[in-house]
């Protein structure tokens, strides 16, 4: 089946009808918000309260305290993984030697708070996004330093072996409050129904690359046959979308071929 009709017929979560090919890719990604029921409005944050929320979350950060990290975890995100893979998370990043809070902008339900963390490395972005009592939705930190084959294939492996926090945080910060921990499980277990168990990616194959959207196809070896998964990410290097076949309808390259 040709790379468009693949990417107009699915989507990260459902096929949406209305989307025609001619879409643009992003549209798709945005699109899928509506797919999920509306949250009623409740009384969120202040933009003190969410800058208060966001600065102790980034001392947990510069401590690299395991604990407090886990503690102010939205519950979602709190089932979805365990203390010790946020301690393991935590050893793998560079420390943090300043931070400065840019913006915080408040909404019905969650807060978005901008910043720039400075490390060894110099300094690179942060996005925080905060639930109305202040604990963390998702995150956005800056992969511009990752080949965005690299960003798939990534995130595809993070999927199989179950670590849902490492997989959402490759996800736009958009993503990340549309799709819960758990519709992310959900979804990579309607794909094994149909391809069988996870085995391992072949390759990585980058279909487009440089534009608003750009598209890779990572070839994953499951145990009843091989399909490509079509990761579609924005210009920044973060997914907005991938391809989850909601049916085989011709079969893949045998596997172990």
């Amino acid at each position: 089946m040709a790379a468009a009709d693949r990417i107009g017929q699915t989507g990260l979560i459902v096929r949406r009808p209305t989307v025609t090919l001619r879409a643009p890719l992003l549209a798709m990604a945005l699109a899928f918000g509506a797919v999920f029921p509306a949250i009623p409005a409740s009384a969120g944050q202040t933009a003190a309260q969410a800058r208060s929320s966001a600065e102790t979350i980034i001392q947990g950060l510069r401590r690299e305290d395991s604990q407090a990290i886990y503690d102010l975890l939205s519950p979602d995100l709190q089932r979805s993984t365990t203390l010790e893979r946020v301690k393991k998370r935590l050893k793998q990043r560079d420390p943090i030697l300043s931070i400065r809070i840019k913006e915080v902008l408040t909404g019905a339900d969650d807060s978005t708070v901008e910043a720039v963390l400075v490390t060894a490395k110099g300094s690179q972005p942060l996005i925080l996004v905060l639930d109305e009592q202040g604990r963390l939705l998702g995150w956005e930190t800056s992969l511009e330093d990752t080949p965005i084959e690299k960003v798939a294939s990534n995130f595809v492996t993070a999927l199989s072996e179950g670590k849902l926090i490492e997989a959402r945080a490759l996800l736009s910060s958009f993503m990340q409050t549309e799709i819960s921990p758990q519709d992310l499980l959900n979804r990579w277990k309607d794909l094994e129904k149909l391809t069988g168990s996870f085995q391992r990616i072949r390759g990585t194959v980058v279909s487009s690359e440089g534009g608003e959207q750009q598209l890779v196809l990572v070839t994953t070896q499951f145990s009843q046959l091989t399909d490509n998964l079509f990761v579609i990410l924005d210009p920044s290097g973060h997914i907005i979308g991938v391809d989850f076949p909601e049916e085989i309808r011709t079969p893949g390259v045998a596997a172990g071929s």
